[in-house]
């Protein structure tokens, strides 16, 4: 019998300070903290992937970036196992179903196969990546996790070409049960059509400037996947109606779907997701207990069952004295400095599509500074690392507008969906 306490995430609510003032109305600071389900104690083989490999052949991949492809996609056949599925497609101009959806048995003889790719013309990314999710749609198996993993460093110029055109088919086939990841090689390539794709895609979206880069990224997508317990993951907030109307924001920058929930990553165990929003609260009397928020959490499990779990935030109303000595939990407050760190990151895209590279710099260096003042408590890599994130994109919002682009709405991307 399934055990469906085992199967549930675990959800962690944790305001910056852990009360309310008396008379007050508030601003109140919330991370909310999903610990995935571990997975359960292997029996037998993992559940199985249905996957299809998707590769850009065109002539800008010619030399070091295709070589490098042809070995991650090595990398990714070798971590299959015999009860998997997969399909190779690759694209150019054309597109060419190298490997027909079969079983991953004959693994070495798939890499051979993948070492012929040679390079051709320009990019018909829609066509490759539809071809890629119709392999996957007709072996769909609702016990699988079933994914494309599209590889491009260019611009689509060959049939449908534009994110509005694109994403709405991808987020049809997300809706069917296939989702899509996608990594962007080099400069040269599309980062809102891919970022896009991979939002409505219930995937990954991976910048990747050095092609030496992609096995370890191919291990990561591979590993994740071999740990996925939930998908299509939507959070819900849910203000305590009796308090009035509770205006609420999220920093992470998250899609929501038609319920107006927030759209989530999957849920790979060991690697918990952490969202952070800010609720006004209205002026409330003096209390020892109040119900403010609650969250729900919604996913479909591997046994393709739908299935939510809701936590719900309390806390004392305190006179204003001792609520100021109630003090702040530093993870929260780093959590909420990091997510700030992203939202500029956002913000300065928007100014360099504007051609406003100094409001751009303007923007970047005034969190820079503003991080290294209030995040003296940040562990010191995480700190080093985001100082020197946000002074690259400065000093390349000047030098290279494009590498800052990608780099900034990577690292968005990235932090907004609890990847690093």
């Amino acid at each position: 019998m399934t055990d469906l306490h085992a199967q549930t995430p675990r959800i962690e609510l944790l305001p910056l300070k852990a009360a309310l003032p008396a008379g007050q109305a508030t601003e109140l600071t919330m991370l909310a903290r999903i610990h995935p389900a571990a997975l359960p104690a292997q029996r037998g083989p993992r559940p199985p992937l249905n996957l299809s490999l998707v590769i850009d052949r065109s002539g800008s991949m010619s030399g070091h970036p295709l070589a490098m492809a042809r070995q991650a996609a090595q990398v990714g056949l070798r971590k299959l196992e015999a009860q998997d599925r997969v399909s190779i497609v690759i694209f150019d101009d054309e597109v060419e179903l190298l490997v027909p959806s079969q079983s991953a048995e004959n693994r070495e003889e798939l890499c051979r196969l993948v070492e012929g790719i040679t390079e051709g013309g320009s990019t018909a990314l829609y066509a490759g990546w539809l071809d890629g999710a119709m392999q996957v749609a007709q072996q769909l198996d609702p016990q699988a996790l079933n994914r494309v993993l599209l590889l491009s460093d260019g611009h689509a110029n060959v049939g449908k070409r534009r994110v509005r055109e694109i994403v709405p088919d991808v987020t049809g086939l997300t809706g069917r049960g296939v989702s899509t990841s996608t990594i962007g090689l080099g400069t040269g390539y599309d980062e809102d059509l891919l970022r896009g794709m991979a939002v409505a895609g219930d995937g990954n979206f991976e910048h990747i400037e050095d092609p030496e880069q992609l096995p370890r990224f191919f291990d990561a997508e591979f590993s994740g996947l071999a740990r996925t317990t939930g998908h299509t993951v939507s959070l819900g907030i849910e203000p305590n109606p009796a308090l009035g109307s509770l205006r609420q924001e999220v920093l992470n920058d998250l899609q929501r779907n038609d319920l107006g929930r927030y759209q989530l990553p999957n849920l790979i165990a060991g690697q918990p997701l952490e969202v952070v929003l800010t609720l006004h609260v209205p002026a409330q009397p003096e209390q020892a207990d109040l119900g403010v928020t609650r969250v729900r959490l919604a996913w479909t499990g591997r046994d393709g069952i739908r299935r939510k779990v809701r936590a719900q935030l309390n806390l004392p109303v305190l006179a204003p004295e001792a609520y100021a000595r109630v003090p702040e939990n530093a993870q929260v407050a780093l959590a909420l400095e990091l997510q700030r760190n992203a939202r500029a990151k956002r913000d300065a895209v928007s100014c360099l599509d504007m051609g406003d590279v100094q409001g751009a710099q303007l923007l970047l260096r005034s969190r820079r500074e503003a991080f290294g003042i209030v995040a003296a408590f940040a562990p010191p890599a995480v700190r080093q690392q985001e100082l020197g994130e946000l002074a690259d994109l400065e000093r390349n919002a000047a030098r290279d507008v494009n590498l800052a682009r990608k780099r900034a709405t990577s690292q968005n991307f990235d932090r907004s969906r609890s990847k690093r």
